[in-house]
């Protein structure tokens, strides 16, 4: 008897544990349930987050290439204009630094750099190309004002050592030198003129690259973001910026 009500009570046992078991996995679904649905809506803000951050130094770069942009325009407008002074029959005898004048007001935008983070949005696009051309464009406006100013340095320094104009046509002035005193001044006016040619073809591939990056910074950071208009950058035709440039005021 003994053996039948311990075998009686095992098997009633039965029951209950597997009860136990069942209704403890029916009540764990809904918590699964549950805390999967927070897990998916907090990947979901989090994309969201991370998608806001890019279209952040997505802006950030816009606000950058459009302080470039507008000052290679600006500079390359400035020295076409003056280098076609030199178009004139009557001044094509005048030499790059005799038509080059200097320019005042220049601010740090040369300093302008993209940060890691920027660049960063378009490598995680795979544009690589595009990340790069910007970088390149960085440096190469860097450079080319840092040697437009260290001209007007340059140019300004040899005026208060150079001849003085004998008579003005204008605002162009002019006058006579001998051979030796054109000479003379030759280690002041080579170095300038080669600044000067090498600065108007440096410009020509700036406007060229910055161009090149405001055709395509719209599209593709729209197709990026996956929306219709992101940030569209204008650049002016060649028409448009030859009738941008006026005739500065010149002195020899």
């Amino acid at each position: 008897m003994s053996v039948s009500l311990q075998l009686a009570e095992y098997w009633d046992l039965v029951p209950a544990v597997v009860g136990g078991v069942i209704g403890a996995l029916a009540g764990g679904i809904p918590a699964w349930l549950l805390a999967k649905r927070q897990s998916d809506e907090a990947l979901r803000r989090n994309r969201e987050q991370r998608v806001d951050n890019q279209k952040a130094l997505a802006f950030s770069v816009v606000v950058k290439l459009l302080h470039i942009i507008n000052s290679t325009i600006s500079l390359s407008n400035h020295v076409k204009s003056c280098m076609a002074l030199r178009d004139d029959p009557d001044r094509a005898h005048m030499e790059p630094w005799q038509v080059l004048v200097p320019m005042i007001g220049h601010t740090d935008e040369g300093s302008i750099r993209f940060a890691a983070e920027e660049m960063g949005v378009f490598a995680a696009a795979n544009e690589y190309d595009l990340m790069q051309d910007m970088m390149l464009l960085a440096v190469r406006h860097s450079s080319t004002l840092a040697t437009f100013q260290e001209y007007c340095v340059m140019r300004n320094d040899f005026r208060a050592i150079g001849p003085r104009p004998a008579d003005f046509d204008g605002q162009i002035g002019g006058g006579w030198l001998t051979p030796e005193e054109v000479d003379s001044f030759k280690p002041y006016t080579i170095p300038m003129n080669n600044v000067v040619v090498g600065l108007d073809a440096g410009l020509e591939e700036d406007v060229r690259l910055a161009r090149t990056i405001a055709e395509r910074f719209g599209p593709l950071t729209a197709k990026h973001f996956g929306v219709s208009k992101f940030a569209h950058l204008t650049f002016p035709s060649d028409d448009e910026l030859a009738a941008m440039r006026q005739a500065p005021n010149t002195e020899t």
